[in-house]
């Protein structure tokens, strides 16, 4: 009988109805939200289902500890425990990195945040993670939570970054190498004696790098021709009582093949410019030069507009020989059917699209692609620039073309020094991308111990969208010359026209008021001269960016007639160089650019011909580790007076520190002559520079030493610029 009751209790229960709805301790929600989050309703029947739902429907909101539901004469109550608001996060040891990391992530807690202790055990696993990553072992971290209230906390994150293991030995157990050449492939290596300097093996363990190394050596074997070798995981035998380890790596060379054929089989009747292969016949087995071949056989059809190619590459083995068959899979002809410009909040949609050469319509072109890509960071005013290919159909795509805006326009005002032009001020209003458009406008004031100048300039490179460009400027200066002071004022307004993606020729009228002072010579200066004259200009450039280009070329020659008026009378030319060349390893992964300028310049006296008009070497510009403007004919005093023929020319190579700070280190020999008639005063000089992005701008250290140099020349061992191109 007893059993019976209790069975009936439960029957009696569900049998009646529920009245009311309460809610105790709620904070976060309100009863209005909560009511539609537990799907029950008054004069409901009581359903225990129903009600134990609920309890998950609150629960899932993330805002409880706990919830209890209490069911009295008719009235359905809901008492509820919130989770604590985060009222402050304090942490110790975290580094900035770390913090942005977590933030991306979705990890790091915020103000106003309800306390999730899941999140809590993550942001632990997290950080330990990280620094694990990073070498460091035993890393503690402590997230304490304190109580400010019953429903308020504050986070306390502390970290103590664990100890770094230090690398005794590496072990390539079964290799035939030698070991030196398996080390120089791996970023793993044992500690040495030069350990402890900059940009040097750390012979500390890095985790995330271990994984890379075994890659990196299974890779070099490949590249040797061992298409059998096999190299396993490695094993890092760690100590952490005394912070060393053992790394050994198992590995299994086989045989070595060498290429006896290499073909592409493709359809014959798709017509088509095959790239000249990287892997040669009677040559070993090249892996990089395998996967090289891929992409570009995989680019040559895309060009033809075959945009979802495919290549794979079938290998025979016989004995030690190699056969490899490139088989091409080309698909449909694609072609685009929109292209959708996103991340430009400030630049309008049609100044990023005119630089965009593929358009709804047409057939697919890798070149087209890549020089679209190429123009847009160019421009210097994008922080993010890619373009990503949407397949929409087997012969439709879509580009998704992202153009971030940067920090177009600056407000600047700080110092500036230059080793000859000393410690001076700048202050200017620049906007490279005014309202969106393009258009860059400037005022600036430049003054130092040596010059000053204050300039107005308006530039528009697209005028309404047509291939006409605009330039003009106004300007005062001051400049303090070796043998004499020079003051001008004047101004210019130019057009130009791109003749194609690359090329573009303009033409300039200028005037320019000119007084000279202070000079030690009366027989090529007059005091006070007009100077009006016309500039024919063309330049082309096809470099992949604006501040660090890797490949391409940038050249100009201009030719400027003065002598439409005024006194000033001369045709003044020069033509100026620059080729990029970008430097891979085995695996063509660019390490370093190659570059080589050539500066060459003529005047043709027809009157009168300023001294402050004429060509002079040193510095920065020209030759390195000669003081500004110091190089060039002299008189019979030996006061400075310019030359009418110059020559500059010199290689360099440039290899990144950083690429994410957009730190380069460059390396050069400058050459230059110079004369009045002829090339016969020379110079040369070596050195190295090295180059960094700034928030304030760009910033050179150069360090140079003369190769070539005469008794009484102005050497300049170092220089430095902030806030200045180079």
């Amino acid at each position: 009988m007893k059993k019976y009751i209790m069975l009936l209790l439960p029957l009696f229960v569900f049998a009646s109805q529920i009245k009311k709805i309460e809610y105790k301790g709620l904070i976060h929600i309100s009863p209005i939200s909560a009511n539609a989050i537990i799907g029950i309703t008054p004069n409901s029947q009581y359903d225990i289902k129903k009600i134990d739902n609920a309890i998950k429907a609150l629960y899932n909101t993330g805002y409880f500890e706990t919830i209890k539901a209490d069911y009295t004469n008719g009235v359905l109550t809901f008492i509820c425990k919130e989770k604590p608001t985060i009222l402050s996060v304090e942490t110790q040891n975290v580094s900035e990195d770390l913090k942005k990391l977590l933030k991306e992530n979705n990890l790091f807690p915020k103000k106003g945040e309800i306390l999730d202790a899941e999140k809590i055990k993550q942001i632990k696993k997290f950080i330990e993670q990280y620094y694990l990553a990073k070498g460091y072992f035993n890393t503690a971290v402590k997230i304490d939570v304190l109580h400010q209230t019953d429903n308020i906390v504050k986070l306390v994150i502390t970290v103590n970054k664990g100890h770094r293991v230090i690398i005794r030995d590496v072990k390539f157990v079964g290799a035939k190498l030698p070991k030196s050449e398996l080390l120089d492939e791996i970023e793993n290596r044992p500690r040495t004696f030069w350990s402890a300097l900059p940009f040097t093996n750390s012979g500390k363990l890095n985790l995330v790098k271990l994984m890379e190394d075994r890659q990196n050596l299974q890779d070099y074997y490949y590249n040797l021709g061992y298409l059998d070798s096999k190299v396993s995981m490695p094993f890092a035998n760690t100590n952490l009582d005394s912070y060393f380890a053992d790394i050994d790596f198992k590995i299994h060379e086989g045989k070595r093949y060498i290429v006896k054929g290499v073909s592409v089989d493709y359809p014959k009747n798709i017509k088509v410019k095959l790239p000249e292969l990287k892997l040669k016949k009677n040559k070993y087995f090249n892996v990089s030069a395998l996967r090289k071949d891929i992409e570009d056989i995989k680019h040559a059809f895309m060009d033809e507009g075959y945009a979802y190619a495919k290549v794979f590459p079938e290998i025979k083995k016989e004995k030690n020989y190699a056969y490899i068959k490139y088989k091409v899979i080309p698909g449909n002809i694609v072609y685009i059917r929109n292209v959708i410009i996103q991340g430009n909040n400030k630049t309008l949609d049609r100044v990023v699209r005119r630089n965009i050469y593929l358009a709804p319509g047409d057939k697919f072109s890798y070149t087209d692609y890549i020089d679209s890509i190429n123009a847009l960071k160019r421009k210097g005013y994008y922080e993010k620039v890619a373009i990503k290919k949407v397949p929409v159909s087997k012969d439709k795509m879509d580009l998704i073309v992202t153009a971030k805006d940067g920090l177009s326009g600056t407000l600047r005002a700080g110092i500036s020094y230059g080793s000859y032009t000393k410690l001076g001020f700048n202050l200017a209003v620049t906007e490279k991308n005014v309202f969106g458009s393009g258009q860059a406008v400037s005022a600036s004031v430049d003054v130092s111990a040596k010059n000053s100048t204050y300039k107005l300039s308006l530039f528009n490179p697209r005028v309404l969208d047509s291939k006409y460009s605009l330039n003009t400027a106004i300007y005062k200066s001051t400049f303090d010359g070796i043998s004499y002071t020079s003051k001008q004022t004047g101004g210019y307004i130019g057009i130009g026209k791109m003749l194609n993606r690359f090329t573009n020729a303009d033409i300039t009228y200028g005037y320019i008021h000119s007084k000279l002072s202070d000079y030690n010579t009366t027989e090529y200066v007059k005091p006070d001269s007009i100077k009006s004259y016309i500039t024919l200009g063309l330049s082309y450039n096809n470099t992949d960016d604006y501040f660090f280009p890797t490949t391409g070329v940038k050249a100009s020659v201009s030719t400027q007639y003065a002598g439409i008026g005024g006194d000033e009378k001369y045709i003044k030319t020069i033509a100026k160089t620059k080729f990029f060349y970008p430097l891979t390893d085995k695996t063509y992964k660019t390490y370093a650019v190659l570059k080589y300028r050539i500066i060459a310049g003529n005047i043709i006296k027809n009157g009168y011909l300023p001294i402050d008009s004429k060509f002079y070497l040193g510095g920065a510009g020209t030759i390195r580790g000669f003081s500004w403007y110091t190089i060039a004919p002299k008189d019979s005093e030996g006061n400075l007076i310019g030359g009418k023929n110059e020559f500059v020319t010199g290689p360099e190579i440039s290899t990144p520190l950083n690429l994410k700070s957009r730190i380069w280190l460059t390396g050069f020999i400058d050459y230059g002559a110079i004369g009045e008639n002829k090339l016969n005063i020379t110079r040369s000089s070596y050195g190295f520079q090295i180059d960094w992005i700034t928030p304030m701008g760009p910033l050179s250290f150069i360090w140079a030493w003369p190769i070539k140099s005469e008794k009484g020349d102005d050497l300049q061992r170092f220089e430095f610029s902030l806030g200045a191109s180079f």
